[in-house]
């Protein structure tokens, strides 16, 4: 089979080793495929013919288009996938995070592992789990694996983010949450970037230099940011306006960033940055790096630890995964039972 797709713009960061990852060369081929193919996904539609030649080539596999998280939660629900099965997920960061959220609230323990086959508008998580080929090529050596041709692909166990809204009794899963200006990065990407026709990792790219660039020559964002909420910490609770609120299971962010610097053993990176924090245009790279100084550190507009779970209390809205989500009151962050990932 040999199909190739034009080489999609996504810069594919080489994702680090981090205590909560456990790697296994040696998975086992699963004994059913399911595919949820999203004709949607922002690299999918430009290429969709190719796509549904591709993913009918796989051998037993059953094949369900959804776009829609209603959709994805149907076809998840009707692919009926057990432990030892394999769930192939065709999309991007927001395909994945319905798919996350179908599995782990309808299956919390007894999850398929999932192949991401990244081919959506941003594809950080697919990135930072090791998965670094053309969409095409993944497919061909699933393909290849089903006919035992090539070796089983290697996985990981990694613990996605359950969001849970008491107010509506409703959860999202995912991987990456945000609030402040993550939220207003995502608008501003959508409203500037993404109407010129920048593709790829490429244009989320552009639009967090534009908020680094403003942050370092203005010491102010492009857009008003700040968002109010009191923070239940293990160690303490704060109530400020912060500029960025983040909490991700994922090891490396844009442009390979990894703002997030606590010493606990926990599966969840949980940083957050007061409106008016002190020397931030001086350490904004440190930051970036999880290297700050201590003198920013300990300054209580500078909060990062890494925890099991967390209370936030005051958000009207929240970014999971590239998805924007309201809400009324408290949310409560936590990590779920690990899901494996497989990558060849």
């Amino acid at each position: 089979m040999n199909l190739p797709l034009p080489d999609p713009q996504d810069m594919a960061p080489d994702p680090s080793q981090g205590t909560v990852i456990m790697i296994d060369d040696h998975h086992t081929l699963a004994q059913k495929v399911g595919v949820v193919l999203n004709p949607k996904g922002g690299y999918v539609r430009r290429h969709l013919r190719t796509f549904r030649h591709l993913v009918a080539q796989l051998d037993g596999a059953r094949v369900i288009e959804a776009s829609t998280p209603a959709q994805i939660t149907a076809a998840i629900q009707s692919l009926a996938l057990q432990k030892h099965d394999l769930l192939v997920v065709v999309g991007g960061d927001g395909t994945l995070q319905a798919a996350l959220t179908a599995l782990v609230e309808s299956q919390p323990t007894d999850t398929p592992s999932v192949l991401i086959v990244p081919a959506g508008t941003t594809n950080m998580s697919a990135h930072d789990l090791g998965v670094r080929q053309r969409p095409a090529k993944v497919l061909e050596a699933l393909h290849d694996s089903r006919r035992g041709v090539r070796a089983a692909p290697a996985s990981r166990l990694r613990n996605a983010l359950r969001v849970f809204d008491p107010h509506t009794q409703q959860a999202q899963c995912g991987l990456f949450f945000g609030a402040g200006a993550v939220v207003e990065g995502v608008r501003y990407f959508h409203s500037h970037v993404r109407t010129k026709g920048i593709r790829g990792a490429l244009g989320p790219s552009l639009a967090f230099i534009r908020m680094l660039t403003s942050l370092a020559w203005k010491g102010s964002l492009p857009f008003s940011s700040a968002t109010t909420a009191r923070l239940h910490l293990p160690q303490h609770t704060l109530n400020a306006r912060w500029m960025v609120i983040l909490a991700t299971t994922l090891d490396t962010l844009l442009l390979r960033s990894t703002p997030y610097w606590g010493t606990e053993k926990a599966p969840i990176h949980f940083t957050a940055i007061g409106q008016r924090a002190p020397k931030l245009v001086r350490g904004l790279f440190y930051i970036l790096r999880g290297k700050p100084a201590p003198a920013i550190t300990q300054h209580q507009a500078y909060v990062s630890h890494n925890l099991h779970t967390t209370t936030l209390e005051g958000l009207t809205e929240y970014l999971l995964d590239g998805e924007i989500f309201s809400t009324d009151g408290q949310l409560e962050l936590s990590a779920t039972a690990p899901v494996r990932f497989v990558m060849f």
